[in-house]
């Protein structure tokens, strides 16, 4: 064992890692207080996660200790390849059998995730094959998607609703782009026309179409990572980064949610390699030409997707700037000798991207105005009161809302915890990274980029600002996370002691595919625990309803509009439908939200707005309940003093339906009915 000099004197005499690790430890012990104001699970976990990171690292520069961790023994080696697609197997049947994805599907997925991670952290060198993971992890992703895919009756998700069943259909229908010249997605037609067009060529319907071609990608687009992170890392840590990717549950929910985002989030990743590959290499103009064409099909996919595109481009950028300071000392003589030609294509692609995607924006139709003025105006109204795109709970009182349970707070940190390990060893990664010898401009762009992408993720919503969508950008971020956390790994299993190191994979390896697999992202159509997670699927019999409400709701006059209430998430697939825009409201409201409140029970009506605040605007005419409201995690508006807010509350039939309404339609789960006379 060689001892080396104490963190101070390593600090003293420049160390930036140490003193990033140390002022690391000193914000940890900061944020601690911050809880006290702000009621967020982020807030009162990045300390922890934060003071983790920087002990394991201070540890790891503090002493160098050459053990090597224990390995899988030759019979196990050979097996345990063979297990994981035997448990794939297991799972394809048990989805097949139950029709979805349920709790023993989940228990059996963590394992097989859990195995995955064992073979890729121990084999032994000799039966090392990046080529045979890669398949495992590829194999793997593919059956945890598509077994949730195809047991699904109609989609899974919101957002997709419009872009599949509505959109993406009329489109086909009419041979051009005129059923969305009104949406922003006439300036960013990509992904409805990849779909349109797979559909016509292989003479299948929209809907496994679109699974065919973007639910295939999502699980192969990982391999991309994997070739990142070999610029980086050796390849057994470019697999684990490949892993942990591939099982990030944002990742899988983009994989089964699959709307522009998600091709968007393939883009990324294509421009993520070739911009690292042409930090890295000799490169020639062709690999420069090939970031211009991911960033040119970002614009035309997705508009979210182009800005988190472009904060990614411009880190590197910063990256340049930061290292041309002599802040680094990375060899200056190999820095001039080409830094000159990388700020230059840079500042090009940023100047590109930044011209096209203001073009672009600027002709993009948006609530009657362009989409890059309403975009403006959200941001302005955000930073001066607050986002104003989410009804806040105002100024109800504790005494009203109702007392999180036990099982609301267990999800609450099981959602954020897979996040969180990747987000330790990121961290770690980062402090290696910044250490002078260590220094390249790509991994430092990764290291910006992860870093102006988490300030989008975390501090602009705790500053009210949401105009953003940060929920989108947690894929995205993802990325250069799991190629940072793979390098900090690296960092820790070499220069720590066997016994530290394997505590930090054994929690990994126990905790990350199990928090993966049961978070409420990536199981949206059939979550483990219902009465506290919301599914964004449909029975048969709810889409029966859906179908049936086109005989019983015949179109009105603009004086004479039927309204109807239901919860969320079931009056997005009504909203979201071809036929139902006809028979909808002509303020363009189609299935408001059900109103509840504590004293009266369910309220039915529509929430407008007066200037005393929120209030029931006028009563619904008609009903929509579904049996899953007495189970389900549903949203219903609380209401308070003209203040309202989402809650779960179970509902029950007579609430709704019940008294002197009339009942027009009926099914085994879904029962429709009216106000007398309606």
């Amino acid at each position: 064992m060689s001892t080396r000099p104490g963190l101070i004197g390593m600090a003293r005499n420049g160390r930036l890692d140490i003193i990033a690790g140390l002022l690391g430890l000193l914000a940890a012990l900061a944020l601690l207080p911050v809880q006290l104001f702000l009621d967020d699970v982020y807030v009162r976990t990045l300390p922890a996660v934060l003071l983790t990171a920087s002990l394991l690292y201070l540890i790891a520069a503090r002493s160098e200790f050459p053990g090597e961790l224990p390995v899988l023994s030759p019979r196990m080696s050979r097996l345990l390849p063979s297990a994981i697609v035997v448990g794939c197997a297991v799972l394809l049947a048990l989805a097949g059998l139950m029709g979805g994805r349920g709790m023993i599907f989940y228990y059996i997925a963590a394992v097989v995730g859990a195995g995955l991670l064992v073979l890729i952290l121990f084999v032994d060198e000799e039966y090392f094959s990046p080529t045979l993971l890669l398949f495992l992890i590829i194999l793997f992703g593919v059956v945890v998607r598509f077994s949730a895919l195809y047991t699904t009756p109609g989609y899974i998700g919101i957002d997709i609703w419009s872009h599949a069943a509505d959109w993406s259909t009329a489109i086909r229908e009419a041979g051009s782009l005129a059923p969305i010249d009104d949406r922003k997605y006439y300036a960013a037609p990509l992904y409805h026309l990849l779909v349109v067009g797979s559909s016509l060529l292989l003479d299948v319907p929209i809907k496994t179409a679109l699974y065919l071609v973007l639910g295939v990608a999502m699980p192969l687009s990982v391999v991309l990572i994997y070739s990142t992170a070999t610029f980086f890392v050796e390849k057994r840590w470019a697999v684990f980064a490949t892993a942990i990717y591939a099982m990030s549950a944002t990742v899988i929910e983009w994989g089964i949610h699959i709307i522009p985002t998600s091709l968007g989030l393939v883009f990324f990743l294509a421009i993520f390699y070739a911009l690292d590959r042409m930090l890295r290499i000799d490169y020639r103009p062709r690999d420069f030409l090939l970031v211009v064409f991911f960033s040119v099909a970002v614009i035309l996919t997705h508009q979210i997707s182009s800005f988190i595109m472009v904060v990614f481009t411009g880190s590197g950028l910063i990256a340049y700037f930061l290292i041309s300071l002599g802040v680094f000392d990375i060899g200056q003589g190999t820095w001039k000798r080409s830094s000159t030609r990388e700020s230059v294509n840079l500042t090009g692609l940023m100047v590109f991207d930044l011209g096209l995607m203001t073009f672009m924006w600027s002709l993009t139709p948006q609530s009657g105005n362009s989409f890059l003025v309403v975009m403006m105006s959200y941001l302005e109204e955000a930073v001066e009161a607050g986002d104003t795109g989410t009804v806040s709970q105002g100024n109800i009182p504790e005494s009203v809302l109702p007392a999180p349970t036990m099982m609301e707070t267990f999800v609450e940190y099981l959602d954020v915890l897979g996040f969180l390990l990747v987000l330790m060893l990121t961290i770690v990664g980062c402090y290696y990274i910044i250490r002078q010898e260590n220094i390249s401009h790509a991994t430092f762009t990764a290291v910006v980029a992860t870093v102006a992408m988490l300030i989008f993720v975390f501090v602009f919503p705790m500053l009210g600002i949401r105009t953003f969508v940060p929920g989108r950008w947690f894929p995205f971020v993802a990325a250069p996370m799991a190629v940072i956390g793979a390098i900090g790994l690296a960092y820790l299993v070499d220069n720590t002691k066997p016994s530290i190191v394997l505590t930090v994979l054994l929690v990994f390896i126990l905790i990350f595919p199990a928090a993966s697999m049961f978070s409420s992202d990536s199981t949206l159509e059939s979550p483990p625990f219902e009465g506290t997670q919301p599914r964004y699927s449909y029975t048969n019999a709810e889409l029966a309803a859906v179908d049936a409400m086109s005989q019983y709701t015949a179109p009105r006059d603009e004086n004479n509009t039927m309204y109807w209430a239901t919860d969320h998430p079931y009056q997005t697939v009504f909203d979201r439908t071809l036929y139902w825009r006809s028979i909808s409201s002509t303020e363009g409201h189609g299935v408001p939200i059900g109103l509840y409140d504590n004293s009266n029970g369910f309220v039915s009506g529509r929430v407008g707005e007066n200037s005393e605040g929120l209030e029931v605007k006028n009563n619904s005419d008609g009903f929509i309940y579904r049996e899953y409201e007495q189970s389900g995690a549903t949203v219903f508006q609380l209401l308070y003093n003209h203040t309202s807010t989402g809650q779960s509350p179970q509902v029950r039939p007579e609430q709704v339906c019940g008294g002197n309404r009339d009942v027009v339609y009926t099914n085994e789960e879904v029962t429709v009915c009216t106000q007398p006379g309606a």
